[in-house]
């Protein structure tokens, strides 16, 4: 069993409050809120692992949003105050980050924006997983990690991640950690791998979009984690807009990968799907491919 964490007042609408029916149709729903991002244009800040940094800005920008690289703690009053989301991404661990990182949570829960984890290499390294915790067990709208580093931090064992990527795992088994992570810490838990994995901890969703390619290319996964910040921005439900931020970053993906050769002009491809779909919205939605799982109590067979 993992530390549970100190008592933390809820993180904004990151609860199992944000449990509903589907949209009548995803596809229509990834429109309309594409649409708002595209609209609101939300300042997105990121403290993220240099890896990656010029990369999940682009993302951003790709989708309609701003992204802003700033990792100077004496900023993060005013930025929060103008920043709409917050990515907390651990891949380049360097010392002081940590209080850096709590400081601009501290700051982003203060102000009620959406808060997303990305715990790379939870499970590798116990400062990792431990920072991962600390963060998760201080206030977050969401975490979006590989399934060894779900099941790393939801006390399923080490060992499942090597480095910065999964292991093999068991989608049930990641399933099932998701769920108790998600009602541990009040969040949204994304589970990304062959079928995307995300709950509430009471209800689940398995996102089938995406290609292997993004396994290929650096920032595969830390730009999935930015895809969910970019539409939790001024959610009112980040349950569903977990999945649809899932889903349309597979669903472009898949496009790209239809019209390249290979990762190198995939990259390229990729960005200029997510800017029909998202920033240049010339792009439809059609093709998401969204299921029920099964639900918190229950088993697959």
């Amino acid at each position: 069993m993992t530390n549970m964490g100190a008592p933390q007042p809820p993180a904004p609408e990151a609860s199992n409050s944000s449990t509903g029916p589907a949209p009548a149709s995803w596809a229509a729903e990834a429109a309309r809120v594409l649409a708002r991002i595209r609209h609101r244009r939300p300042l997105v800040h990121h403290l993220t692992n240099y890896v990656v940094m010029n990369w999940t800005a682009n993302i951003t920008l790709a989708l309609g949003a701003s992204p802003l690289m700033a990792p100077e703690p004496e900023e993060f009053p005013a930025i929060a105050a103008a920043a709409e989301a917050l990515v907390l991404n651990i891949g380049s661990l360097r010392a002081g980050d940590e209080a850096v990182f709590k400081a601009a949570q501290a700051e982003a829960l203060r102000h009620g924006r959406a808060v997303v984890v990305d715990p790379v290499g939870a499970g590798f390294t116990p400062l990792r997983t431990r920072l991962a915790l600390d963060l998760l067990a201080g206030g977050a709208t969401a975490v979006r990690g590989n399934g060894g580093e779900i099941l790393a931090l939801a006390g399923a064992g080490t060992g499942r991640t090597r480095g910065v990527d999964s292991g093999a795992v068991e989608e049930g088994e990641v399933l099932e950690a998701a769920q108790a992570l998600a009602r541990r810490y009040r969040c949204v838990v994304v589970a990304s791998g062959p079928v995307d994995l995300v709950t509430d901890g009471l209800q689940a969703w398995r996102v089938a979009n995406g290609h292997p390619w993004l396994a290929a290319v650096t920032g595969g996964g830390c730009g999935a984690t930015t895809a969910v910040a970019v539409f939790l921005a001024g959610s009112v439900a980040p349950l569903k807009d977990a999945t649809l931020a899932m889903a349309v970053y597979g669903l472009a993906a898949q496009r790209a990968a239809e019209r390249t050769s290979g990762p190198g002009s995939f990259q390229a491809a990729f960005l200029d799907e997510l800017y029909r779909l998202g920033a240049g919205g010339t792009g439809d939605a059609e093709g998401l491919s969204i299921l029920p799982g099964p639900p918190h109590g229950s088993r697959e067979r």
